[in-house]
């Protein structure tokens, strides 16, 4: 198969390395470098930088509209594979290989259509999800399904780990299916639009924890927000408290109420205690919740 592959982060790799198995890739095409971590220095996506181990060319567009130039200049394709991509794909770019665009997403479409699939789902307390590969419309992640596959989410599973589980099914979803799909095996099957759900970005606002959540909201916030923007408390410190890990606690405490009994710290919310396992104080490193209450000589304080 001749294909083009179009992804940025690096939950889109292992499906770059599966399509290298059983396609030849004219172009891979990702989103420009752009500054990561301290230096502030430029840096290229993960994508890129497999792509280029792997001796592939490599296209950067600033803008989705210069898709279809990019495309064209390839020559005759059969498909062109996204993951993660983080630009719209043009009207005029979908038809330009003979198979379309095919989307491998992290969820179960209709479920969570959008920028954050995994991220909302964990938030919205799901038990499940999976890997849907779709072939591309003009609408955003509305097209008609082609194969599915579903895994359970784990209890004590953050987001990020789930994209990374969910990144390698995706990538032997699409090394099994594909060739099928290109060939016309394959039968495209309608979302049903009553049961969808939308996956907006990530806001930064989104960070601050309520203490009038329920238990399992505030959980749920905690894996769901992992690793970014995180899930924090304000503390009557006058900072801000990131909670990494917690699980429900024993204590009866008043909604704010935060105690440290026998190493042990406890945050009353809505409807119980919530046990901080693992906290990051602003401006400093991860630590284990009791010793960042020892840090504060046993003043517990209260949360807000």
């Amino acid at each position: 198969m001749r294909a083009v592959f179009c992804g940025t982060p690096a939950a889109a790799v292992p499906t770059l390395e599966s399509l290298a198995t059983i396609a030849d890739i004219r172009r891979v095409v990702t989103r420009p470098d752009r500054p990561r971590g301290r230096s502030g220095k430029a840096q290229p996506p993960p994508v890129k930088e497999s792509a280029e181990r792997m001796g592939l060319d490599v296209a950067q567009p600033s803008r989705g509209s210069d898709l279809t130039g990019i495309l064209s200049e390839c020559g005759s394709l059969d498909v062109a594979v996204v993951v993660a991509f983080g630009m719209l794909v043009p009207s005029a770019a979908l038809s330009i290989p003979a198979a379309g665009f095919v989307n491998v997403h992290f969820s179960l479409l209709p479920r969570w259509r959008g920028a954050a699939p995994v991220h909302r789902a964990v938030l919205a307390g799901e038990t499940r999800t999976g890997v849907t590969l779709m072939q591309m419309d003009e609408g955003l992640d509305t097209g008609p399904t082609l194969v599915t596959t579903s895994t359970a989410i784990g209890p004590r599973e953050t987001a990020s780990a789930l994209t990374e589980r969910l990144a390698v099914m995706g990538g032997g979803l699409l090394g099994r299916w594909l060739p099928a799909i290109v060939g016309g095996e394959v039968v495209a099957t309608r979302q049903d639009e009553t049961r969808a759900t939308t996956a907006p970005k990530l806001r930064t606002e989104e960070r601050w924890i309520d203490p009038s959540w329920p238990v399992s909201r505030v959980l749920a916030a905690v894996r769901g927000l992992d690793p970014w923007p995180g899930a924090w408390f304000r503390h009557t410190s006058g900072s801000a408290l990131r909670i990494l890990e917690a699980e429900p606690g024993s204590l009866a405490l008043a909604v704010g109420e935060v105690s440290h009994e026998a190493e042990q710290v406890e945050v009353g919310v809505g409807d119980g205690p919530v046990r901080l396992l693992v906290v990051q104080p602003e401006g400093r490193s991860p630590m284990d919740a009791s010793a960042w209450m020892r840090g504060r000589q046993n003043r517990p304080g209260r949360v807000g």
